[in-house]
């Protein structure tokens, strides 16, 4: 015979909304967007979840974010009782960008993620595929959609048993480097200038379990 299952098979596998005095756990992602001027040389440097909402974005011509933007509530790091046990980073381009334009970020940018100033995770953006975007066909001349991976959740690079907590109030960053290295102009390493016509429009998502105000 088979087995009985149990009544919290029946049940959501948290169900601290429902308790007084307690946080409400489920998965939850973060998100940050870099929108860059189309037609002009990138940083060397950007700083990401840095800019809560209602900052102005220094990288997107000081233009106050929206939660269209983020939905960070302070820089770098979680007011409590807000936490996140981070299970993957997932880069996002938008499907206006060009494949050229594409080509150049993915060639010549990398990442670091640190906690604490301790660096947990690094490398290629093609590392943290974004798991999301589009796909499809089209007839017209001239249009393609490309994504960062295949766009499914299963696509994504998780962390499984080593993902990271951060705590309440625990400063972390994720920075994205353009050194040059890959793109010398007359001797000199460069950060690529994007041709496109959104210049480098990307969403950057942590993805986890979070702690959540229960009212």
């Amino acid at each position: 015979m088979g087995a009985i299952p149990a009544p919290a098979a029946f049940m959501g596998r948290n169900t601290n909304a429902f308790v007084a005095n307690t946080v409400d756990q489920e998965p939850y992602i973060y998100w940050d967007t870099l929108l860059t001027a189309a037609g002009t040389q990138l940083s060397s440097q950007y700083y990401l979840f840095a800019t809560p909402i209602g900052n102005q974005n220094t990288f997107n011509g000081n233009v106050a974010n929206t939660k269209l933007q983020t939905n960070m509530q302070t820089g770098n790091q979680f007011p409590p009782p807000r936490c996140l046990l981070l299970n993957a980073i997932c880069f996002q381009y938008s499907s206006r960008m060009t494949k050229e334009d594409i080509d150049l970020v993915e060639d010549g940018a990398y990442f670091e993620f640190k906690i604490a100033e301790k660096i947990f995770y690094e490398g290629y953006i093609r590392d943290c595929p974004a798991g999301a975007g589009l796909m499809g066909v089209s007839t017209d001349n001239g249009q393609s959609v490309f994504t960062n991976g295949w766009p499914t959740p299963a696509g994504r690079r998780t962390f499984g048993s080593w993902a990271k907590y951060i705590p309440p109030l625990t400063r972390f960053s994720l920075n994205l480097f353009f050194n040059g290295s890959n793109n010398v102009v007359a001797g000199v390493a460069t950060p690529p200038t994007l041709s496109g016509p959104v210049g480098l429009y990307m969403r950057v998502v942590l993805d986890g379990i979070t702690a959540l105000p229960v009212q």
